[in-house]
């Protein structure tokens, strides 16, 4: 399946190689951040040089478990498997010792038969299994209002949604193509919807990792995608979840001044990656010698004296 067969299209089951591939001309969210907050040139190493990721970080296998453990909590556990607090020392490189105790060959044969029976799943420390499992579990028992006083719990909205709905779409005024992967979908609320693992979700401190991470241009490239594809959604809510205990959920989404800001921000981060296709030129930070300025904190103390 290649990006370029399809036009204005929602499409499903869209595997994670096909989606994830990289393109220069083809403009995700993540890769519309790196070219706008970093430089044109980060953005064509990220495109050009995916195998120098570390997409088996811990922080990404986590996120994936959340998610599995949210949306589909039935196959969290055949997906996912802990190592026993009880498992003794891994000793299989002494399999061909000359004389292995009978210690040594029970934790030999407890590895084997523990490898066997976790075949194909992903290994979570303990703690990382409990932290998805109990994160999961507080966002489906969330309870939420929508219009027409529909209340819902969160595990009643999430196994109504379509998941990792998967957007291809040209931009009307740039002509780049476009994509998107959202991970719930439920066209009866009109919605689309993300989960966010958060250290804070309260109204303050989500507010402010709407601006660090760019919240607001992630609700207004996939509210362009959802339009153009002929499906527009009335809202893209933020579903989070605190990390630790008691993990408290919350739902935001952006009002109509960040969402206006999204989509200014948007459109500069596409303006530019035109220009940079048109031209073939894929600049760093500067091209000429630049004056630079320190920023006002830099001048708080000086006025100062010693006493």
């Amino acid at each position: 399946m290649s990006l370029d067969e399809h036009r204005n299209v929602i499409l499903h089951n869209v595997p994670e190689s096909v989606y994830y591939t990289r393109q220069l001309a083809v403009a995700s969210n993540s890769g519309l951040k790196i070219l706008d907050e970093q430089s044109p040139r980060h953005y064509q190493h990220w495109c050009e040089n995916p195998d120098n990721d570390d997409d088996a970080t811990a922080g990404l296998i986590f996120g994936k478990a959340f998610h599995c453990a949210t949306l589909e909590p039935d196959k969290f556990a055949t997906v996912y498997s802990v190592l026993p607090a009880d498992a003794p020392r891994d000793l299989r490189r002494y399999r061909n010792a000359k004389r292995p105790n009978s210690d040594t060959l029970a934790a030999i044969d407890w590895w084997d038969a523990w490898e066997a029976s976790n075949v194909g799943r992903i290994m979570l420390s303990a703690a990382s299994y409990d932290q998805a499992a109990y994160m999961g579990e507080s966002l489906r028992a969330y309870r939420m209002t929508f219009p027409g006083n529909v209340d819902l719990t969160g595990g009643e909205l999430f196994d109504s949604c379509e998941k990792e709905v998967t957007l291809f779409w040209t931009d009307e005024e740039t002509g780049i193509r476009c994509k998107a992967r959202a991970d719930i979908h439920n066209a009866e609320f009109r919605l689309g919807g993300d989960l966010k693992s958060v250290l804070d979700g309260s109204r303050e401190a989500f507010a402010r990792s709407i601006v660090r991470y760019r919240y607001h241009v992630q609700n207004a490239h996939y509210g362009d995608g959802y339009k153009t594809c002929g499906q527009p959604i009335s809202s893209f809510p933020f579903f989070c979840v605190e990390k630790t205990a008691p993990f408290v959920v919350a739902s935001w989404h952006v009002d109509a001044m960040a969402e206006e800001r999204g989509y200014a921000i948007r459109r500069r981060s596409l303006l530019k990656l035109k220009r940079c296709l048109e031209e073939d030129r894929w600049p760093g930070h500067t091209s000429t010698l630049e004056t630079l300025s320190l920023p006002a904190y830099a001048f708080y103390d000086a006025e100062e004296t010693n006493a």
